[in-house]
């Protein structure tokens, strides 16, 4: 007869073979062979510590953590053995286990600085784990590694991140049922709090307990509790919203209670229903709050999410629906114009798609703007209501018929384009909130508005807009006013240049209201007929013979004449699969730096930046988590400028060339965003290449 605990000989047979490698056990291999199925409680221990990066041979606790006398000592002895009497083990057993338990906590605390306080969640935590009957110090690094990598941060405070987050969630997939917490001042730490501070430790079975974690940790994925708790509150909407009329506490008793139900049969399809949920959303989220939320470290400069006057906090609190990023949007659009081409009307692709909403004037509008996206005046709101009734009604319709002849222009995600300056972006919010009071699904708003676009898309944002004129787009004349070498007259007509909010209401007037019939018919026809986008040009290896390296100009890098054998040679490795883990360790690395590269188009590849002594390497990561592709492959000495923006210090542009003639010729451009280090990765090439310049200065 079968064993529940271990319903399938064949994983588990299969699973044996694969932790008993000579080399050690491959997590890649592991979690192929148990695509998201619950692990054997015999292999439990050796599959969870491989998810969790312990290695269990070297794991112990850390020093003091058997020298009990911690200030809060006493409270924290008592808490442990409360907790494990309430599970009836044997009296030996017992003792054991709260000795156990307290040499963890005494070591965390320790270690960490922090202080333990009762209800915080740590024991809940160590419930599931002590079940793996594993070292202390493999319990102790096993605690560690799930508070680090996916109990969110400040999760102990009311108003802390996690629940700000959450309620972004919430108004994004459900906005009524949002406002109708909100009305009754439910917040999410009242309900969930004790969910993601335990991964649901703290209300569900053990045995329910052990399944979930035997296939969450196989995902990865410190965001997948927030889905998790998300499906489970909109599961249970209609029960909610019966008690409206009802006392608070008892919503609030209901929405605790909803994991408690769980069984370890539940668990498959409650994971596939909140993966449902993460894959419908933005990730742009994730990218703004993972490292105030996961890890040790913050490379947003949003602090450490403990304190109230966090930066990140501040964000979430004051988002009046999901910020959605540049980066996100423009790749978005590129891969739905990329895949409307080979869909069948009514088709269906995975990815969030967005209808693009642009809520500028019309003169910036006309001025350059996303091809995709649809015009909506919204000043016709405060002027003429009617109008913007039926000029929202004409935005459904053209959204409707996009999706359903699967135009690149189609999406169930609305994205509101503000300009980026507040004083203009207050009519956009108005637009925004009042798509929300309908109870309209899925609304973001682009972070930074066009103005974050079009950096982005610098220096070439003819690439990804439509229409764009220099001469009349606002951030061009803008950026071009601001530089060093402007003229005084740029400088005298910049005031012209820019909108009060009562020439911004002035103009929403009968020019704008006839050039709006003209825009959505326009829009329509890309729908019906899109474009495809303008070929790129690039430069041939025909191009490098020809010129002839730049030399002896005062602030550029120069390259040294042997060095044209290897720039022909350089891109021979570019597109190669390499092993990420080996790459990084190579001898003559000297510096490698988590990054995004940035492409013209707005697509962003993660991956790091490697720096040797002669040369930049651009390692993208892949789906296989140790194998990373060579995408760039570029000589140090061929550097001819590094630059950055003031507004955007993590941007960093690397322009590549050599001379023809008596002119630079500019033969490559990367780009890469380094949300940390990024000062100390320029100052290191910057360091490599005076080296390399004064070793030919100096033989």
């Amino acid at each position: 007869m079968e064993d529940e605990e271990d319903p399938n000989w064949e994983l588990a047979l299969a699973l044996e073979t694969a932790l008993q490698e000579d080399e050690g056990p491959n997590l890649e291999i592991v979690l192929q062979i148990c695509r998201g199925r619950r692990i054997p409680s015999h292999l439990r221990a050796q599959v969870w510590q491989l998810c969790l990066g312990v290695d269990e041979y070297t794991a112990k606790l850390p020093v003091g953590s058997d020298i009990f006398d911690l200030p809060e000592q006493q409270e924290l002895r008592r808490d442990c053995q409360s907790f494990v009497e309430k599970f009836g083990n044997e009296e030996e057993d017992r003792v054991s286990i709260v000795s156990d338990l307290e040499s963890v906590l005494t070591g965390y605390c320790k270690s960490t600085q922090i202080t333990f306080e009762s209800g915080c969640g740590w024991l809940e935590v160590l419930q599931p784990l002590v079940t793996l009957k594993v070292s202390g110090g493999q319990l102790y690094q096993c605690f560690r590694s799930v508070l680090k990598d996916y109990i969110p941060r400040d999760v102990n405070n009311p108003e802390g991140l996690p629940f700000h987050i959450f309620r972004l969630l919430l108004l994004y997939h459900d906005p009524q049922l949002c406002s109708f917490l909100d009305s009754k001042r439910i917040t999410p730490y009242l309900y969930c709090s004790g969910w993601l501070r335990t991964l649901f430790s703290n209300v569900c079975s053990l045995e329910a307990v052990l399944a979930l974690w035997d296939v969450y940790l196989q995902f990865r994925d410190p965001f997948l509790v927030f889905h998790m708790a998300l499906s489970l509150v909109l599961n249970a909407k209609d029960r909610v919203m019966e008690l409206r009329d009802g006392d608070k506490s008892k919503i609030i008793e209901l929405l605790q209670s909803l994991p408690s139900g769980l069984e370890p049969g539940d668990v498959t399809d409650f994971i596939a229903i909140s993966q449902h949920y993460s894959t419908a959303t933005p990730y742009s989220y994730r990218r703004m709050f993972e490292t105030a939320l996961f890890g040790s470290e913050s490379f947003l400069t949003f602090g450490n999410g403990a304190s109230s006057t966090s930066p990140s906090r501040r964000v979430a609190m004051h988002s009046l629906c999901m910020p959605i990023s540049a980066y996100e949007l423009l790749h978005s659009i590129r891969s739905a114009r990329s895949v409307s081409l080979q869909l069948e009307p009514g088709g269906v692709e995975d990815g969030v798609r967005f209808f693009v909403v642009d809520c500028r004037p019309a003169e910036q509008y006309n001025a350059g703007h996303l091809p995709t996206a649809f015009h909506l005046d919204c000043g016709l709101m405060l002027q003429e209501p009617v109008s913007f009734s039926t000029a929202v009604q004409g935005l459904l319709l053209a959204q409707k018929e996009a999706l359903s002849v699967g135009s690149a222009a189609g999406g169930e995600h609305l994205c509101f384009v503000g300009s980026g300056r507040e004083e203009e972006d207050q009519y956009v919010h108005m637009v925004v909130s009042s798509f929300l009071q309908r109870n309209t699904v899925k609304v973001g708003l682009l972070s930074g508005g066009y103005q974050a676009l079009h950096e982005l898309l610098s220096p070439d944002p003819d690439d990804g807009l439509t229409d764009h004129d220099s001469a009349t787009c606002l951030e061009c004349r803008n950026n071009n006013s601001s530089s060093r070498d402007s003229s005084p007259a740029e400088k005298r007509n910049q005031s012209k240049l820019g909108l009060t909010s009562k020439s911004i209401l002035n103009s929403f007037g009968s020019t704008l209201k006839a050039k709006y019939a003209q825009q959505k018919e326009k829009l329509i026809e890309y729908i019906v007929n899109p474009t495809g986008s303008q070929e790129e040009r690039h430069v041939k290896s025909s191009d490098k013979e020809k010129s002839k390296p730049y030399r002896n100009l005062a602030s550029v890098f120069s390259i040294d004449p042997s060095d044209e054998e290897d720039i022909k040679s350089v891109d021979e490795s570019v597109g190669e699969r390499v092993s990420l883990k080996a790459w990084l360790k190579k001898p003559e690395i000297l510096g490698s730096f988590p990054c995004n590269e940035v492409m013209a188009t707005g697509d962003h590849y993660a991956g790091y930046v490697l720096v040797t002594p002669t040369e930049i390497f651009m390692l993208r990561e892949t789906d296989d988590r140790d194998v990373a592709e060579v995408s760039i492959r570029r000589l140090l000495s061929s550097v001819i400028k590094i630059t950055s923006k003031k507004k955007h210090p993590e941007l960093i542009t690397f322009k590549y060339g050599c001379s023809e003639g008596d002119n630079v010729l500019i033969t490559h451009c990367d780009r890469f965003f380094l949300s940390t280090n990024s000062k100390e990765f320029v100052a290191l090439v910057k360091k490599q290449i005076d080296t390399k310049m004064a070793e030919e200065t100096n033989p």
